[in-house]
Parts: C-alpha cells; structure tokens; sequence
C-alpha cells in the first residue's frame, strides 16, 4: 500500500508544481466512452465550451499496477509532447 500512496504522491506533486494540468470532472461536456482495457475506461469529452476533445480514464481498481500504468503513460505523453512540439 505505501507504494502506491508514493505513486499518488508523484502525481499531486506534478499536479501541484504545474507539470500536469489538473481538470474537474464537471468542466467536461458530451462526455462518450470510447474504450476499455485492464484498468478501466476510456472517455473522450469536450473540455467547457471548446471544440476540443480530451481524453479522460477511470481508473475502476486503483492498485500498484493501475498507477504505476497511469504514471508511465503520463510520462510518455509528455516525453511525445517535448520530442515533437518542443
């Protein structure tokens, strides 16, 4: 259990340093599931009044394996993100 609370603490931590946006659930509109997999759903939803679609999962167990997953694709959308927009 205190390794999962250490992966729970990394991400409020990048949360609370402005390294990943956070966003409230109800701030999200037109909200279709799209897929699933091991660790839950998957949903694509407009964020406010925006035309813009994200992507938000529900984690359905979170256990060491659900964050530790959710952590590594955190980090590999953002390593993306600086390879090819940066």
């Amino acid at each position: 259990m205190s390794e999962i609370n250490e992966w729970i603490n990394w991400i409020e931590e990048a949360i609370s340093k402005n390294h990943i946006k956070h966003y409230e659930y109800k701030e999200f509109k037109n909200i279709q599931e799209i897929g699933t997999d091991d660790f839950g759903k998957v949903y694509r939803a407009n964020w406010k009044n925006s035309n813009q679609y994200f992507a938000l999962k529900s984690l359905l167990n979170i256990n060491d394996v659900a964050i530790k997953e959710l952590v590594h694709e955190v980090i590999t959308k953002y390593i993306y993100i600086l390879r090819n927009y940066c």
